[in-house]
């Protein structure tokens, strides 16, 4: 592996680890935390099970959408391995 390579390694690899961490710290309210939260939001709402509904369908379409993005980026970060590869493969590194 040449030097020209390694900021570009260690760029995908800060990529990874970062949506990881993302992810990890997405997880990290308890229920109770989150239904005194939603029982904050709807207070004195006159549909409160409505209002704590749609609290827990935005919870659940962040939750969605942020594995969605770590998908994403795990898929970004194999296909600029695989370029990696298929440069050094060219240039006859491999």
């Amino acid at each position: 592996m040449t030097k020209s390579h390694k900021p570009m390694l260690k760029a995908v690899a800060t990529m990874c680890g970062g949506s990881l961490i993302a992810l990890a710290l997405a997880g990290c309210v308890s229920a109770q935390d989150q239904h005194y939260e939603d029982s904050r939001a709807c207070y004195g709402s006159r549909h409160y099970s409505a209002c704590m509904n749609q609290q827990q369908f935005h919870r659940d379409r962040e939750q969605l959408m942020n594995q969605e993005r770590a998908l994403i980026s795990s898929q970004q970060a194999r296909e600029n391995l695989r370029m990696l590869r298929e440069i050094r493969r060219k240039r006859g590194e491999y």
